[in-house]
């Protein structure tokens, strides 16, 4: 990794030091979720690299500014799902909060699958997302990974974002 995009991603990281007060930040949230997939890899990869926001979030509204970009000669495209059938041929699932329990359901449907399962709502890494993010006690954004999780559906994420993760199993 070139010097560059690593202070490039320390500096994105570092934007989550931001105040918290009585709101979320899903600026913040979205550019998590585009700096994950920017310095992740999935095999075979080709052309779009579609991330789906499953369930009402203010993050897709923030995804959708990200909408079109490239992402390592892949071009990002942002959908929304209400139901599993309409998740298609996604990379990535951002779990929205308010559809946390449905996280099962998701993982059972992109089985043997390379999906990345990002959760807005802590510690579902460890039933079987990717990632989840977490608030700390400072107000701090940070994230979660379940490596294993990952290596089965084979996608691979930067040492950079394993060394900046709150916990890792």
């Amino acid at each position: 990794m070139r010097p560059s995009r690593i202070y490039t991603l320390f500096f994105v990281f570092g934007l989550t030091t931001a105040a918290w007060s009585q709101t979320t930040n899903y600026q913040v949230y979205a550019l998590f979720v585009v700096n994950i997939a920017k310095y992740s890899s999935w095999p075979n990869l080709n052309g779009e690299l579609q991330v789906t926001v499953y369930g009402k979030s203010k993050v897709y509204d923030e995804l959708l500014k990200q909408n079109g970009k490239n992402l390592n000669g892949h071009t990002l495209k942002v959908t929304q799902a209400n139901e599993i059938t309409d998740i298609g041929e996604s990379h990535v699932i951002y779990l929205a909060d308010g559809k946390s329990s449905a996280l099962d359901d998701i993982i059972k449907a992109t089985q043997g699958k390379s999906v990345m399962i990002i959760c807005e709502r802590e510690g579902l890494y460890k039933r079987g997302a990717g990632f989840s993010f977490i608030v700390t006690e400072n107000s701090t954004l940070r994230y979660d990974i379940n490596n294993t999780e990952l290596e089965k559906r084979l996608i691979k994420v930067s040492k950079s974002l394993t060394a900046l993760a709150n916990s890792m199993i």
